[in-house]
């Protein structure tokens, strides 16, 4: 099976696309083409040679040079998405703490810093007035136009990382990966975020 996740930055991507891979032992494929977001220089040949069992995920803007530009996204999924067996579209619902968590991103790729570590929103706050969401707001409608043409629904990220479990098996259900669901969906636990509620202990 080939599997095709699409999203923003920050709606789980990652987490979902290692943990799937880990289940079901499927090749991994992480970000194969940039879009300007990371330092990474990298970029696979296209188009991409896919095994028979594997898992791609892509960011929002993300096109391969030989493709064209950026803005050439939604047509580029277009031609590819026959490719896989499966795609799976994430969101999020709101779109403040999605900001906020895009602004932690690249505060941190700024710096060169993981950004799969544990913050809190004070990490941000003096620094989020130098981000402009109105920039931000295109990552996310795009999914919102991918899903309209290809009548592909949305998995929120506050639906499948959320604290209620039973919602978030029953999306997983949905995809028939043959694995463990109960296993994945305690791996996508919200004790699992990286974002961290209240106020940082000063030690």
């Amino acid at each position: 099976m080939k599997i095709l996740i699409i999203s923003p930055p920050r709606c789980g991507s990652s987490s979902l696309l290692n943990n799937i891979s880990v289940l079901t032992k499927y090749q991994s494929i992480f970000e194969p083409y940039t879009n300007g977001l990371t330092n990474r220089v990298f970029e696979n040949e296209y188009p991409i040679s896919l095994p028979e069992n594997c898992i791609v995920k892509m960011i929002s803007y993300q096109v391969p040079k030989k493709y064209g530009k950026p803005s050439d996204f939604f047509n580029f999924i277009l031609s590819i998405y026959k490719e896989y067996d499966k795609i799976i579209l994430l969101n999020r619902k709101n779109l403040q703490e999605h900001f906020e968590s895009y602004v932690n991103l690249r505060i941190r790729n700024d710096k060169n810093l993981n950004v799969y570590v544990p913050w809190f929103k004070e990490d941000i706050e003096k620094k989020i007035i130098q981000y402009n969401i109105e920039e931000f707001k295109p990552y996310r409608n795009i999914i919102d136009e991918i899903s309209n043409e290809l009548k592909i629904p949305i998995i929120y990220y506050e639906d499948l990382y959320g604290e209620d479990r039973t919602k978030s098996l029953e999306i997983i259900k949905s995809w028939n990966l043959d694995i463990d669901n109960n296993e994945l969906n305690e791996l996508l636990h919200p004790k699992f975020k990286n974002r961290k509620s209240g106020k940082k202990n000063i030690i």
